[in-house]
């Protein structure tokens, strides 16, 4: 790893917001054109987009390895959006009415394995490495890149959860407030990472990474409260 740092890359925060807002509004845009059901095939395509141009446009240091890497777990992530994750039990909450699981609650188990997963992997990776120079950087780019990758696939129940919002209650309308406040804070957070930003030299345009990156990141957001909504509203 080499220490040059772009330094233009600290102008870039308005075109950065920019191409945080345009995935924003692809992402709800989906919702529109997607009913809720078992398989969100816009939301998940749009999903596969944002992961595919967060890692070519990739905002931190690494190899073509680590690339691949957070592709792989970004990919799992959205297959565990319509492939059940094994469960023995699950709480009658948490149930379809024909006694399947919710979709939103199998992918919230699979995600806290992946996330065990990838720490372990992103360690012991470092740890066999022979040259450990920049260890602690090395390893918090490959963890947050892992946990955005497979944070996005949340989006895929954004239009469940619009579907629960839709019913006017007050606790829809907190979910939503909180969820907003939530996105301007981590636009807020993708300007300062945009001004201190060390990313790969020979990456062309790493800042539109650092846009997508909070975008990802509310894919858990938008998971946890439908999967909080569905059971409140059950």
């Amino acid at each position: 790893m080499t220490e040059i740092t772009q330094e233009n890359w600290k102008h870039k925060a308005i075109s950065m917001l920019l191409a945080q807002l345009t995935a924003y509004v692809l992402l709800i845009a989906a919702t529109a054109i997607t009913t809720p059901g078992p398989i969100p095939e816009a939301s998940l395509i749009f999903s596969a987009l944002t992961l595919g141009m967060f890692t070519l446009f990739w905002p931190f240091r690494g190899s073509v390895f680590d690339r691949a890497i957070t592709l792989i777990f970004g990919v799992i992530s959205l297959l565990f959006v319509v492939i059940p994750f094994p469960i023995h039990e699950v709480p009658p909450q948490m149930t379809t009415e024909d006694g399947g699981v919710l979709p939103w609650y199998s992918w919230a188990l699979a995600v806290g394995l992946l996330l065990v997963v990838l720490v372990v992997f992103s360690f012991g990776r470092q740890m066999a490495r022979k040259e450990r120079s920049h260890l602690i950087r090395a390893l918090s780019h490959a963890v947050t890149s892992g946990v955005a990758a497979i944070a996005v696939a949340g989006w895929c129940f954004l239009p469940n959860l619009a579907a629960l919002v839709a019913k006017g209650t007050t606790e829809g309308n907190i979910t939503v407030a909180v969820l907003v406040i939530l996105a301007l804070a981590l636009a807020v957070a993708s300007v300062l990472w945009v001004r201190d930003a060390d990313p790969d030299p020979t990456t062309r345009e790493p800042w539109i990474g650092t846009g997508l990156l909070p975008v990802m990141l509310m894919g858990v957001t938008i998971a946890s409260a439908t999967l909080l909504l569905s059971r409140f509203l059950a």
